[in-house]
């Protein structure tokens, strides 16, 4: 009987100890499997975030694709637009062309009338001095003539003026238009950022005029469109117009007419 209590009590002392045993190993299994649930809550939240931000940068990318598309289509109206101008002053150009032909035409018929005038003016000189003439009412007569030819020579004189005038203003006009030769190109040299003007290596040697137009490229795009203000040589000053301009143009870009 003292056996049995004896084998029981150690049964018991055991029992005990492997009871505390496992207790501990399943509070160590329980620290471990709440940490291991925090790290996965942690990368949860941030896999989450990372997700938000990358639909954030795919938002941001598809804004930008699209006002480059914008860009794009308003390079395209700005082309058109450049082509239409440059028809436009084409039908100009022919326009002033003709109207030069008849302003010359004009000028020699008045030249060849002043002539005429001035000829039958020394006649009537001559005839009056070989004839020798005494009547007071034909030399009054002839006096009237004389003045009122002298008086159309002067208006034919004022009429020489004003279509040299307006034959010298046609010229310049047409130099204006057609002097500048077609797809002339250049660079930007110099760029004035606070006065929205910029320098082209483009001058008078190159035919260029004051308010010659033109387009600002970079990278087979438009940038803007200026217009020539102060020539010189070989460079001039431009103004970038408001309305035309798509990107700040930079040194080095193409210019082209």
């Amino acid at each position: 009987m003292k056996l049995l209590i004896r084998i029981a009590f150690v049964i018991t002392i055991v029992a005990c100890i492997g009871a505390g045993y496992f207790a501990r190993q399943l509070g160590a299994k329980r620290d471990e499997l709440q940490t291991e649930a925090t790290s996965l809550t942690t990368q949860k939240t941030k896999l989450t975030k990372d997700l938000a931000d990358t639909r954030t940068d795919l938002t941001t990318a598809k804004q930008n694709l699209t006002k480059a598309q914008d860009n794009l289509t308003e390079a395209q109206k700005s082309v058109e637009a450049s082509k239409s101008a440059l028809a436009t002053k084409t039908q100009e150009a022919e326009k002033l062309q003709t109207s030069l032909s008849a302003s010359t035409a004009e000028l020699s018929q008045i030249k060849t009338d002043r002539d005429t005038a001035q000829q039958t003016i020394k006649k009537i000189q001559d005839s009056l001095a070989a004839a020798g003439v005494a009547d007071v009412g034909n030399i009054d007569q002839l006096r009237d003539k004389i003045v009122a030819q002298t008086e159309e020579n002067q208006l034919l004189g004022k009429q020489l003026t004003a279509a040299r005038d307006a034959n010298a203003e046609i010229t310049q006009k047409l130099n204006n238009v057609v002097a500048v030769p077609n797809n002339l190109r250049g660079r930007v040299a110099v760029v004035q950022d606070n006065w929205d003007f910029i320098v082209l290596n483009l001058g008078r040697n190159q035919h260029v005029q004051p308010k010659t137009e033109f387009i600002v490229y970079r990278a087979d795009k438009m940038v803007a469109k200026v217009q020539a203000q102060t020539v010189g040589e070989n460079t001039c000053i431009a103004e970038v117009l408001p309305g035309f301009q798509l990107a700040q143009p930079r040194v080095g870009d193409i210019v082209v007419h």
